[in-house]
């Protein structure tokens, strides 16, 4: 039997591969001065029952989940920083949805969570606020979705 410490970060780099070549889901980043933040958004039915019951989400056709990750840049590379991530989803009707994001700590990676309820083929614009805790500089991203029927 494997443990995995990390079933979030696993399925995140495996999931988010496989679904962003079937259109299903998309993981960017934008870089900032010291900082990079990676977003990526899906479906929480693509989340396994028991990576969903240990980060406690929903699994449903008419949900996401947006999975925000701040790193610093440091002599050797990146590492994941704690923050603090607000912001909201509008759709192409202006019909607002604020994110209400929680900040989950997993062994050296800090992951900011928030569901999002979704239709199908409904496009939703987002607009976060991000910044590190260590740094009150807000980063602004910006990014759309589509999402589909599965």
């Amino acid at each position: 039997m494997i443990t995995i410490r990390n079933p979030l970060m696993i399925l995140s780099g495996v999931l988010l591969a496989v679904l962003s070549c079937m259109g299903f889901a998309h993981a960017s980043e934008v870089e900032f001065d010291r900082y990079v933040v990676h977003y990526s958004v899906v479906n929480t039915t693509f989340l396994s029952p028991e990576v969903a019951r240990a980060y406690q989400l929903r699994r449903s056709s008419s949900r996401a989940l947006v999975n925000i990750v701040i790193t610093k840049r440091n002599g050797e590379g990146f590492e994941s920083v704690p923050g603090r991530v607000s912001g909201k989803a509008i759709n192409l009707n202006r019909q607002v949805r604020n994110l209400h994001f929680r900040e989950v700590r997993d062994g050296d990676a800090y992951y900011h969570l928030a569901e999002v309820p979704v239709r199908p083929g409904e496009v939703l614009d987002f607009e976060l606020r991000v910044s590190a805790v260590d740094d009150d500089k807000v980063m602004p991203v910006n990014f759309r979705r589509s999402f589909y029927r599965h």
